[in-house]
C-alpha cells in the first residue's frame, strides 16, 4: 500500500523559453490523484531551492519517489543533475552504503539501502518518433535508455524503477489533454 510519495519538480527555469507551467501542471495532476487517496505527498521544487537534509529524509520515507522534469539539451536539467549529486552523496549511510557495493567484491551498484520505487515523468519537445525510429536521433534507444544516467542514479541507491511518463512533442503538437489523462491513469494504476 502506498502512503507516502515524494515529487521533485526538477524543471529549471529558462526566461522566456521555459517558464514551467507544464511541469507544474503534471505535478498538479500527480497532486490532485494522491490527495483524492488521502496519500501523503511532499513536493519539491528544485528551481526554488531545497534543503539536503530535508530531501534524504523525504527520499527515505518516500513509498515513491517521481522525478518530474523537462528534457533540456537531451537529458535532466542541471539543477536536477545538481539535485541528485548533492542529495545522493548526502544520503550515505541512509540511501546507500560503502562504494556502492554491499559487501566487498560484490557487484557494483548492490549497495543500495532504499527499498522504495521510482518514476521518471518527462516532458520533451521531441516527438516520440525521436527516441524509438533507428534513423531518428536516439537510433531507436527508447525512452528509458535515452535517460539512462538518471534511471542508473535511483538503481545505484536501490529505488526499483516504474513505467516512465513523457508528454512528447509539446510545442510544435501538444497533446496536454490526452497526456494529462494518461499520467492520471498511470498514477491511479500505481495506487491499486
Amino acid at each position: 500500500m502506498i502512503k507516502n510519495v515524494h515529487i521533485i519538480n526538477a524543471h529549471q527555469r529558462w526566461e522566456g523559453v521555459a517558464d514551467g507551467n507544464l511541469t507544474k501542471h503534471f505535478v498538479s495532476t500527480i497532486t490532485n490523484v494522491l490527495a483524492q487517496h488521502n496519500v501523503n505527498y511532499t513536493v519539491t521544487n528544485i528551481d526554488d531551492g531545497y534543503t539536503i537534509e530535508n530531501e534524504v529524509a523525504s527520499i527515505v520515507a518516500a513509498d515513491i519517489v517521481i522525478l518530474q522534469f523537462p528534457m533540456y539539451w537531451m537529458g535532466l536539467p542541471w539543477l536536477g543533475k545538481k539535485y541528485i549529486d548533492e542529495v545522493f552523496m548526502s544520503g550515505y549511510g541512509k540511501i546507500y552504503r560503502s562504494d556502492g557495493r554491499d559487501v566487498e567484491n560484490a557487484l557494483y551498484g548492490s549497495g543500495g539501502l532504499l527499498t522504495n520505487k521510482y518514476m521518471l515523468s518527462i516532458t520533451a519537445n521531441a516527438p516520440l518518433e525521436a527516441f524509438n525510429a533507428k534513423e531518428q536521433l536516439f537510433h531507436g534507444l527508447g525512452i528509458d535508455d535515452a535517460f539512462i544516467a538518471v534511471h542508473n542514479a535511483f538503481k545505484f541507491v536501490g529505488a526499483t524503477p516504474l513505467p516512465t511518463f513523457i508528454a512528447n512533442d509539446i510545442f510544435k503538437a501538444p497533446q496536454i489533454e490526452a497526456d494529462t489523462l494518461r499520467l492520471a491513469g498511470m498514477i491511479e494504476d500505481l495506487l491499486k
